[in-house]
Parts: structure tokens; sequence; C-alpha cells
């Protein structure tokens, strides 16, 4: 009896056939920049003999509702996918199942392609997503893409304003920009109000290291982070009421996004 029981308990504890009504994961969300590349807008720094470098930004939601995800993957595949691939990696996991990465990639100078660039997931059991993909195309000469886009606009609604005899209160002001070119394509970034649309205040990503416009600092926080700031100062002087402001971005073709307008109420 001893013996039979324990054969039963060494049964139990045995590994069982894997279920077969577990679901692989899944992707979402896919988006990754630049996704055309210019040779005649790059800055010198990024061209080297007879190769370019690409900073090339990765994001995709990653899920997988049974078996934890073990990684996310990306490939930059040549034409064709008979070479070998440009570049390969994992994304890291952010939070809330987002999973990013940031690569340089080096890309043939002389050669205008087209590049497909993917990323695909795999769970804990070795089991596949499906793929998502999109096309990282590279040019020699210049022709118009995609205009730039105001993704977001970050000012408060209401300001108060201090009291006479204190000091001013700075307001910053960010306007969100994305461009499928990639961000350094964009020229700039304005805003102004609508009442006086000639005098137009520019918006700076740069880190809070150089001037912008009159302002000695924009106020930036983080350099060709997509986020263009402006730092202004609301004084006691300042007359009170509601005040609409217009953004607009501009890349180096001409291109424009549309204009996104914020109304900011002073009291």
């Amino acid at each position: 009896m001893l013996l039979l029981a324990a054969l039963v308990a060494a049964c139990d504890t045995a590994p069982g056939p894997e279920p077969l009504d577990r679901r692989p994961p899944t992707l979402t969300d896919f988006a990754f920049a630049p996704q055309r590349v210019v040779f005649g807008l790059l800055p010198p720094e990024q061209i080297d003999g007879d190769s370019v470098r690409i900073p090339l930004s990765l994001a995709v939601t990653a899920s997988s509702p049974d078996v934890p995800i073990a990684e996310v993957r990306y490939v930059v595949q040549a034409p064709g996918g008979l070479a070998e691939p440009l570049a390969t990696g994992t994304l890291r996991p952010t939070g809330q199942n987002r999973y990013e990465a940031t690569r340089t990639v080096s890309l043939p100078a002389i050669e205008p392609t087209t590049y497909t660039v993917l990323v695909y997931a795999v769970d804990q059991a070795e089991r596949l997503s499906g793929e998502a993909r999109g096309q990282l195309t590279y040019v020699r000469q210049f022709e118009p893409g995609s205009p730039p886009v105001i993704d977001a606009v970050e000012a408060p609604d209401t300001i108060t304003r201090p009291a006479p005899g204190e000091p001013a209160i700075a307001l910053s002001i960010v306007a969100v920009v994305s461009d499928a070119d990639g961000l350094g394509t964009v020229e700039k970034v304005e805003f102004w109000n609508v009442n006086t649309p000639n005098q137009r205040i520019p918006l700076c990503d740069d880190g809070g290291g150089l001037p912008c416009g009159p302002a000695s600092s924009s106020g930036d926080a983080t350099a060709a982070d997509g986020r263009y700031t402006q730092t202004v100062f609301l004084t006691s002087d300042n007359a009170a009421g509601t005040n609409t402001f217009a953004f607009q971005a501009t890349d180096r073709s001409g291109l424009t996004s549309a204009v996104v307008e914020k109304t900011i109420t002073v009291e």
C-alpha cells in the first residue's frame, strides 16, 4: 500500500501535457521613427563614408493572456529578406505592456531602398506572436514626405496674475510634436495669439541650452524629445481675459502641421 501511494504521488507531480487552449502573445500599437530618411537632410555627424547612421526608435504593446512574455524582439531587414538583418535586438518593458527600444542602424549611403522593420513577441512557453511590421524608406534626393503633427499642447486652462509687487509667474507652454520622417526634419514650431497672427513666438526642443527667440532659455527640459517648449512670464500688469493661441509646426520642406488652438484665461 505504501508503494502504491508513493507511485500515485509521483504521478500527481509529474508534468502533464501542454494545455491546447493557451493563446500566443499579441501585438498592438506598433510605432517606429523615422519612417523615411533623406540623405540630403541628414546632419554631417550621421554620415560616415559609405554609410549613414540612423537613430531608430521602436515601441509596441505586447500582451499575453495565458503565459507571461519572455521577450519582445525587433529585426531591421534588407529588401528581399535574403541577406543578414541590418539590426536585431530586444525591446525593454516600460510598463503597462509597452515595450520600447532605441538603436542606431547603419544603412548603405549610396543605395536608395526600403527596409522592413518588424517586431514579434515570445512567451515563456516559446510561443510566437504574429509580426507587426512597417517600412523604413531611404532616399538620396529630397522629396516631400509627411508633414509634422502637433499631438498635444500642454498649458494651463486658467492662470491667476500675481498681486502688484509680487514676482512674475513663469508659465511653461509645451507643444508635443511628431513627424513620420523623423524629428530631425522639423524646422520650427511656433505659437501666436489668434488676434495678432504676425507676432509669432518660437518653441524650442533644445534642452534649454540655447537662446530661443527673445528668451535666453526656452525652459525646455530635454533636447530632441519632441516636446517643444517656451517659458513666458505673467506679471500683475498683464490684462485679465481669455486668449486663444494657435500652434503650428513646419518641416524643412515647408510642409506644415494642422493648426492646434489652446485657450488660456488670465484672472
